[in-house]
């Protein structure tokens, strides 16, 4: 359900505003929301990477091969 909201904006913001609506196709109402939508989506995208990112942290990654021995560790 679309509810309206009321902005307060300065005279040159706002013109700008409209021409960046106006270059997209769209009213100012739309140009907004889809900017407040893309945001929020990529605040929810990053926020899935990270964690998908630190949980494979956590699990680690094979890179192949046996584990080194100590001795192997601190073989010069």
């Amino acid at each position: 359900m679309a509810k309206n909201i009321t902005l307060r904006l300065e005279e040159s913001i706002l013109q700008a505003a409209k021409k960046m609506a106006f270059q997209y196709d769209v009213s100012l109402s739309q140009w907004v929301a889809r900017l407040i939508t893309k945001t929020i989506n990529q605040k929810n995208d990053f926020k899935s990477a990270r964690k998908r990112a630190l949980k494979n942290l956590e699990k680690g990654f094979n890179l192949g091969g046996a584990p080194l021995t100590r001795d192997q560790v601190y073989e010069r």
